[in-house]
């Protein structure tokens, strides 16, 4: 079921995006948390997604949660 709807939703032109490994975007994600930058990460990039963001052609359906590195 949840394949067929994601590809129902993609037939239409709705699509996630990826939010994890990107700079912040205040217009595409909202930070719900942050954590000390390591390793590969950081300060200012997303390490986290709480909850996926989804376009529609090139308008924005709803802002990603994300986790950024401080």
């Amino acid at each position: 079921m949840h394949r067929k709807l994601l590809k129902l939703l993609e037939v239409e032109g709705i699509r996630p995006f990826q939010s994890i490994g990107r700079p912040f975007d205040p217009t595409l994600d909202e930070a719900v948390a942050t954590q000390p930058a390591a390793g590969e990460y950081t300060p200012g990039i997303v390490v986290q997604e709480v909850r996926r963001g989804y376009a529609w052609d090139d308008e924005l359906l709803r802002t990603a949660r994300v986790v950024v590195a401080v």
